[in-house]
């Protein structure tokens, strides 16, 4: 396995944690894309407030997962 760490701003707390990219192994099923490119991208929570933001490549802050940039490709149950 890569470990791929990158830091992550909480955009509730503001709190600023090392997310690693890479770790969930196996089949991976994202919930998420981008609604401009169709490009899935990755959930996180925080681990100081335990809210879930979308991680964007070349973004410090995480943002909303309700966010209008946002499309859910399927709910969780």
């Amino acid at each position: 396995m890569i470990y791929e760490y990158r830091e992550v701003k909480c955009p509730w707390c503001d709190h600023v944690f090392m997310w690693n990219k890479n770790a969930r192994e196996g089949l991976v099923l994202h919930k998420f894309r981008l609604k401009s490119t169709g490009e899935p991208v990755e959930d996180a929570n925080c681990p100081q407030c335990g809210m879930k933001m979308i991680v964007l490549e070349h973004t410090f802050t995480g943002i909303d997962i309700d966010d209008d940039r946002i499309k859910r490709i399927y709910e969780e149950k």
